[in-house]
Order: C-alpha cells, then structure tokens, then sequence
C-alpha cells in the first residue's frame, strides 16, 4: 500500500473505472443549506453539499473531487488542492457566509471534518456507480451480486448481517442494498456466475415480497419521508439504508430540471439528448431487459412558463416494453414522438390519458401521455385506430 498520508481510494479500490469518472463528471448541481433538503435520487444525479449554496464554491469543490478520482490521490491531496481555494474565497471556518450589502446567505463554511465527509461521500458514490456500470455490462456470464461487507468492529450491524448475501442482478432489492448504504459504508457487490452463485453455501435468495415501505425520519425531529426497506428473513430486522442513501447512484443518470428552463433551450436539449449516446444507451439496456425503476429520460416540454410543470418524461421501464414488442418503437420514433407533443396536428383527450397527433408522411404518430409521463408511441396510416379505447 502507498505510505500512508490518508486513505488511497483509488488504490484501495483499484483505480478509478472510466464508468466512475464519467458518472461523477455527468453530475449536475443540487444546492441545500442541509443535507436533508436534498432528496436520495436527487444525490445520485446531482453534485451536493449540504449548507453550500453557491454553485461557484459546488463547482470548486466537484473540480478538486473529479482530480482525484481520475487521476488518484488521498484526502491530504484533495486538502492540499481545495484549501486555498477555500480560504481565500472565505469558506473555511465556523459560521455562515453572508454577502454584507445584501444579506443573502451563501451557506455554512466548512471545516475540515466535513471536508473528509464530502470526500469520502462522493469518492465512494462515484465508485459504486462505476462498478455497478461495469457489472451491468457482464450480467450475461456473471448474472449475480453478493454484498461484501469489511467485517471489522466498526462495521454496522445491519452491514454485517448481509455480508455474503447473494442476489441477482434484476432483484429489485438490490436497488435498495446497493452500497453505500451510509457515511462511511465500505460495503461492496461482487460480480458471481452461476456456478459461483451455486457453489457457495447459502447461494442465491430473493426479496420478493420482503421489500417494506417505511416513513424514515430524514433529519428533522418528527418530519419522515417514505424509504424502502429489506425485511431480512435470517435476522427479522427490517435493514434501511440511512437517508439520503436509498437508492444506487449508478441506476440514475443525472439530467437537469428542464422545468426551471425557458420552453425553446429545454426543447433544444431534449433533442440533443434523445440524439445522444445516453439516451442510446438507456434503449440498448431496455430492450436488452436491465431497465431501472428509478431511470427516466426527457422526451419533451409542453408549452408554458418556466417554473411551471411542463416536461414529459419517459421511465425506462415503459422504454423496455416499447422496444421489447414484436413492432418495437425505435429511436428515431421517439423524436417524432417529441414532435407529436411539441407541435401537434390533433390533440385528442381519452381521460386520464392525453394524445398528441402528428400528421407524418402517410399516416400518423401519436404520442401517448399520462400525468406527463409518455406511456406509449404509436404510428400508423388512420388515426382512429391509433388512440386508445375511452
């Protein structure tokens, strides 16, 4: 190991996957004055730290954080990078930072515990998404996942009880248990083949039916949002990973809230994005059966002011069976369907859905939208037989 001046993650933990780096360098920002203002999923596809409420000293703390995993280092190095920058910029210390002429507050400064929180956190985030990225592209030789916990006495408990479980891939617990589960979880998932799976002494199990939906309190007393949990059939105990924890970074990719946007560079951004190598990706994973539950991806913005909820979006899930069917709905069918919703020739009400006619070619396209989600994409010559029954 190199001396030691700090813990190496990079070493540690191999260096750092092109996954991990372009995961955390696809992060966007989310601002909070505490932790719990930002919410789990939000985490996952947004740079954050709690009480800093400028995105220029976000944008330093994300650029020092991004040097490290790419290229290696220690907490020492990421001190020795950022605290100048800190200082004179008048972050370090105790307190908040307020602009004196007027009066707008800027967040809490930052000491160096804390700097070792941020560190920490985002390293181990960025890594388990790198890996997850990496197990996801050898599902089809090693299809399994088995926790692995450190198992020294600062391990928690509730960590410890699942050391050496073993799940597949698709069970939708894993997206619960997939580390990091706290601060400071040094859990990991490795990859198994069958053969692995079925050769170890307790082999493969199941959540269904043990997953719990739960009112976790999330930092403020007496104030809880909804959590899900793994009701452990060894033990009893009902594991939730801590706020803020509960959901696998490398299951989400970040994308920005096109809803705050002026309607013309949402609309220009969308159709970047569906052109783009991950939305291409996104529909490869789907129609190859690996959709994520917590994955979604902009397909357009009806018209209206910013602030106003006007995006319509597209979850991966209804992606898988789009591409799944015998006529599948393709990539290029989804920037018509972006079309359809944008400039619509007809649009037709059947409650509770909402379809968005496109006069195309020969025929139609017709964008079908539910509670700004698309639900389905359907092309044909005659419209009437293209919408859905009242």
């Amino acid at each position: 190991m190199p001396a030691n001046e700090g813990v190496d993650l990079a070493w540690a933990m191999g260096l750092a996957p092109a996954e991990a780096v372009e995961y955390f360098e696809s992060k966007g920002y989310a601002i909070g004055l505490h932790w719990h203002d930002v919410e789990a999923a939000a985490q996952a596809k947004a740079f954050t730290v709690a009480g800093v409420l400028k995105l220029d000293i976000l944008a330093d703390i994300k650029t020092a954080t991004g040097d490290i995993l790419k290229n290696g280092g220690t907490l020492r190095d990421f001190e020795r990078q950022l605290t100048p920058v800190l200082e004179r910029k008048g972050w370090l210390g105790k307190g908040l930072v307020v602009d004196e002429e007027t009066g707008e507050l800027y967040g809490k400064r930052l000491m160096p515990r804390r700097m070792e929180t941020i560190f920490r956190t985002n390293m181990q985030s960025a890594y388990m998404a790198g890996r997850w990225r990496q197990q996801m592209a050898t599902v089809g030789t090693h299809p399994y996942l088995q926790y692995v916990a450190v198992m020294d006495r600062r391990t928690r408990p509730a960590h410890a009880a699942l050391d050496g479980r073993i799940f597949r891939y698709d069970d939708p617990g894993v997206g619960v248990i997939y580390p990091p589960n706290g601060y400071n979880c040094r859990c990991r998932m490795r990859a198994l083949t069958p053969e692995q799976a079925a050769a170890d002494p307790v082999g493969p199990e199941s959540t269904e039916g043990r997953l719990e939906e739960v009112d976790q309190e999330y930092g403020i007393p007496g104030q809880t949002r909804r959590a899900t949990g793994f009701r452990d059939p060894k033990t009893g105990e009902l594991f939730v990973p801590d706020p803020g924890f509960g959901i696998n970074p490398g299951q989400v990719a970040w994308q920005p809230e096109l809803d705050k946007y002026e309607t013309r560079p949402a609309r220009q951004y969308i159709t970047a994005s569906l052109t783009g190598p991950a939305f291409a990706r996104g529909y490869a994973q789907a129609k190859a059966g690996q959709a994520q539950n917590a994955q979604s991806f902009p397909v357009a913005m009806t018209d209206g002011a910013p602030g106003e909820r006007r995006m319509i979006s597209l979850m991966q899930t209804d992606m898988a069976e789009q591409a799944q069917r015998d006529a599948p709905v393709t990539l290029p069918d989804y920037l018509l369907a972006q079309q359809a919703i944008e400039s619509p020739t007809r649009v037709i009400d059947v409650p509770p859905l909402r379809c968005y006619a496109l006069e195309w070619q020969d025929g139609w396209v017709v964008s079908v939208v539910r509670d700004h989600r698309l639900t389905d994409v359907r092309r044909g010559p005659v419209l009437d037989d293209l919408l859905p029954e009242a």
